[in-house]
């Protein structure tokens, strides 16, 4: 039996995301209490080298991986050009105010940095099994955001009711 394995070059900004979104996490774990905004400033490189990566592999022709199920067009590229300044916009808004709660922590712009990495997956989804796989990294990473405040039982409710909504919705 022939083995070959896809292009993966369609999917090189998602890989990219998904590999620095571990470095995020672990730059927080060892930064500690003094470096919180190490956790920031690494999640706005990471989408600025997402962006880079993405205009590094653009072309004007189509190429689909993952049998089939992932396509690289320059629509898909061009809507990734628009999420990727959208959520640092988000992240740059949100950074006061996540920091007035006490909530600056690497936990957000890793949630963030997968819900954009479902963003872009959707975008990029030839079939709807990969749409869907986009929309739920998407959806449970919100979910998590949502219930970020651990000591707040408003934010654990609406946690749990955005969660039962959406598994009802699946």
């Amino acid at each position: 039996m022939d083995f070959l394995l896809p292009d993966f070059t369609p999917a090189y900004p998602e890989i990219f995301l998904l590999f620095m979104v571990c470095v995020v996490m672990l730059a927080d774990l060892f930064a500690g209490e003094k470096n919180r905004y190490l956790a920031f400033y690494l999640s706005l490189l990471t989408l600025a080298g997402a962006a880079l990566v993405t205009c590094g592999v653009a072309s004007s022709d189509i190429r689909y991986t993952f049998f089939g199920m992932f396509v690289g067009d320059a629509m898909s590229d061009t809507l990734k050009l628009l999420i990727y300044p959208t959520v640092a916009a988000v992240l740059i808004y949100s950074r006061s105010y996540i920091s007035a709660r006490g909530l600056l922590r690497g936990e957000f712009f890793s949630l963030s940095l997968f819900a954009t990495l479902g963003m872009m997956v959707m975008v990029s989804a030839n079939h709807l099994i990969t749409l869907y796989l986009g929309l739920e990294l998407l959806a449970l990473s919100l979910y998590a955001m949502v219930a970020l405040q651990r000591e707040s039982a408003i934010a654990t409710e609406a946690a749990i009711k955005f969660f039962v909504l959406g598994a009802l919705a699946s």
